[in-house]
């Protein structure tokens, strides 16, 4: 009886840091999407003199929709090119009208498991410039310093 009692306790103090553990490591799979994007952007940035606007179509980087998910589906990925004032759409992703920077956001899938994970809820960006933002379930914009380290690092 009392080696059922200690284990009950152990469980009730592990299974909570191991689900922890488990949604951060999930994380891994929004940001190396992200870092993927940036680097087909860069690259389409070298052949085109322009950023891609989309993921698809016209002016896009070759994929099959506008948003695609991770490959466990626990995020669904987008991108915009953005024209001189950071606007998303105003340019056409070609050499007569550049997108001269992009932004690619992660967002958790509903349903799929990530989007209980509090500190990371709301999903992530990168923008050209490196700059890299999160939100949590609590946050009122994407630049909350502690969001950010604790989501990306």
């Amino acid at each position: 009886m009392i080696t059922v009692a200690i284990l009950g306790i152990l469980t009730s103090v592990a299974v909570p840091s191991y689900m922890k553990y488990v949604r951060e490591s999930k994380r891994t799979e929004a940001k190396t999407e992200l870092l993927k994007i940036a680097q087909l952007q860069e690259s389409y940035y070298v052949q085109n003199l322009s950023y891609a606007k989309f993921l698809n179509g016209n002016g896009g980087l070759g994929f099959g929709a506008r948003k695609i998910k991770t490959e466990s589906g626990l995020y669904s990925i987008q991108t915009w090119g953005l024209d001189s004032a950071n606007k998303a759409n105003t340019c056409s992703g070609d050499n007569t009208n550049p997108c001269v920077g992009y932004r690619i956001q992660a967002l958790p899938v509903s349903g799929a498991g990530q989007d209980s994970d509090d500190a990371c809820a709301k999903g992530f960006r990168l923008w050209n410039t490196g700059l890299k933002q999160a939100k949590s379930s609590t946050d009122n914009n994407w630049n909350n310093a502690t969001t950010i380290e604790e989501c990306w690092n």
